[in-house]
């Protein structure tokens, strides 16, 4: 618990200032997406670091897909088993998105309720499939740390990648949306 509450004093004045944002306009606020991501840098920074200075309790790691039977694989090995999942993850969500452009008019949702309700089942799904495989695994440290990088992810990227390349201004639903999950964090 001592653990999530700290996620969460990371993550809510993160969220917070995001929100006040799209109630606002002025003339330099896409310069101000360049924050967030360097939040999400010294956020990661942190973790990392803390995480090596803790207890020194590492969790066992699956086997490399190129290299399975390697104790330590080759860096060219997990260089390239990183390009292969991101290429992957880049076609896979292009499609998805295609679908989706498909998906809403036809069941007659708005593009900010497609936006809001069916991205978060699709991406948050894998993040409640790996938390289940790893709690049945007694992995509680990793999954508790997926859920705070996944959180912490959603609060910075792609809000900071918003500011900078869309004129970042919720509607209704969307401050709707985002006051329901501020009071569902405090």
């Amino acid at each position: 618990m001592k653990r999530l509450a700290k996620d969460q004093k990371w993550f809510l004045p993160i969220f917070i200032v995001k929100v006040a944002l799209a109630l606002v306009a002025f003339a330099f606020k896409p310069a101000l997406g360049l924050p967030f991501s360097a939040a999400y840098a010294v956020y990661f920074w942190r973790e990392v670091r803390v995480g090596q200075e803790e207890d020194g309790e590492e969790e066992e790691l699956e086997p490399l897909t190129f290299q399975p039977k390697a104790a330590s694989p080759a860096t060219w090995a997990v260089l390239v088993q990183i390009l292969a999942t991101l290429i992957v993850i880049f076609f896979a969500s292009q499609l998805f998105v295609k679908q989706l452009d498909a998906i809403g008019p036809t069941i007659g949702l708005s593009a900010s309720v497609t936006a809001l309700l069916l991205p978060p089942i699709a991406t948050e799904l894998l993040e409640i499939m790996n938390a289940v495989i790893w709690v049945r695994q007694g992995k509680t440290k990793l999954t508790m740390a997926n859920i705070a990088g996944a959180m912490m992810i959603q609060a910075t990227v792609p809000s900071g990648l918003g500011l900078l390349f869309t004129r970042w201004h919720f509607d209704t639903a969307l401050l709707w949306s985002r006051l329901i999950t501020m009071a569902a964090i405090i």
